[in-house]
């Protein structure tokens, strides 16, 4: 198997896994106990807190650990809301749907040429002149930018989003799944109020993440009950899945370095790719994006054709975010960019790791020249290529 759906999600580095299993073994004290045996998860707890922090440069007491980006991202998100009920949500209209569908539940009649609804470049980039314009207009309280886009890698101008946010005091989240572990974040230069991450996006373990909340922030809990992260996320705590969060954010902080060379195999296989087959474009390949991201259109291919062929033989990838797999709508984001829906469809996501080797990105891009001239019918009169499997 060669895996190229990182975005999706990581294996779990084995320090990782080798870190939580006393905690799922013989340390299994509930950490709200107040004798020894249960202070010592207190304890575990309590350096995965430090740990995360020191990746995303923030104070230990902000971080709060959550079950995953969506519920870091709906917590901030609604908790903000709570607090400006007259006011709207601004956000963009190239967010992961965890941010998108809040927008879409506030107006289920949002498009992107509301103001609500920021539009993209056809780079992929947010436009900064409609998101001061859309703030100005002081009807929005809580404002969400994405700090790297799942689908296409591209990096949102967060810095400057949230410098203009705080100059009209909107309260200011981004969603930094996709980016945190994989470039530089620091949360104590740029005025966020929020932050989602994840740990299954860095080598880490699925169902758990963690919530950065500035200490100067007010914030509404949207889970009651014993009180637990300092009574802003109730329920007995995910001991194992909060020591791997914490492992992995120490890695992650130790490994940031490695970025060049990941981004380095990426372009050897982008460039391979679109050099050996004819009618290949990189999706959002102008805009500063994440080094181990590459979203390409196949054109004259059906994307779910291709990822059919592709799985055949081996090679895991995706049509874009994996908490759309089975729709056979084509990519939102792509559309956003100015895209058609045709473009969309034959757009596929290939995202790289730390663990990806050169020696399966070539044998990767010779699955993909075969797959793709399977799949391409050349018309009689020569005119360029249809896919023999694309729906009516």
């Amino acid at each position: 198997m060669i895996y190229l759906d990182n975005n999706a999600t990581t294996c779990v580095d084995p320090a990782v896994r080798d870190a939580m299993l006393p905690w799922l073994d013989d340390h299994y004290g509930n950490p709200s106990a107040g004798y020894r045996f249960g202070k010592e998860s207190r304890k575990a707890i309590e350096s995965a807190r430090e740990k995360v922090a020191a990746l995303i440069g923030a104070h230990p007491e902000e971080i709060v650990f959550t079950s995953g980006g969506t519920e870091s991202n709906n917590a901030a998100i609604r908790s903000a809301l709570s607090y400006t009920p007259e006011k709207s949500l601004l956000t963009t209209a190239a967010e992961h749907s965890a941010v998108f569908e809040i927008a879409e539940s506030l107006d289920e009649d949002l498009t992107v040429s509301d103001q609500g609804l920021n539009p993209v470049r056809s780079s992929g980039i947010p436009c900064l002149v409609e998101w001061k314009e859309a703030l100005a207009s002081e009807k929005y309280g809580v404002a969400s930018m994405i700090w790297a886009n799942n689908e296409t890698g591209v990096i949102s101008p967060v810095a400057e989003a949230a410098e203009l946010a705080a100059e009209h005091k909107v309260y200011f989240h981004t969603d930094a799944v996709q980016a945190v572990g994989k470039i530089p974040v620091d949360v104590g230069n740029i005025p966020i109020h929020a932050l989602s991450l994840s740990a299954h996006k860095m080598h880490g373990p699925k169902g758990i993440g963690a919530l950065y909340l500035n200490r100067h922030s007010r914030f509404h809990p949207s889970v009651a009950g014993g009180g637990q992260e300092n009574n802003r996320r109730s329920g007995t705590e995910n001991v194992p899945g909060i020591v791997g969060l914490g492992i992995a954010a120490e890695l992650a902080a130790s490994r940031l370095e490695e970025a060049a060379k990941i981004s380095s195999l990426r372009d050897r296989f982008e460039t391979r790719v679109i050099d050996s087959v004819e009618g290949i474009e990189a999706n959002g390949a102008e805009a500063e994006r994440l080094p181990n991201t590459s979203n390409l259109y196949f054109s004259g291919v059906d994307g779910e054709g291709l990822l059919i062929l592709l799985d055949e033989a081996g090679v895991c990838c995706s049509p874009g975010s994996a908490c759309s797999t089975g729709s056979v709508q084509p990519s939102r984001i792509i559309r956003a960019m100015g895209h058609s829906s045709s473009r969309a469809r034959s757009s596929v996501r290939f995202s790289l790791s730390r663990h990806t080797a050169e020696e399966e990105i070539d044998e990767a891009i010779a699955i993909i020249e075969k797959a793709v001239s399977k799949l391409r019918v050349v018309l009689p009169s020569g005119n360029r290529v249809i896919s023999s499997t694309r729906r009516n």
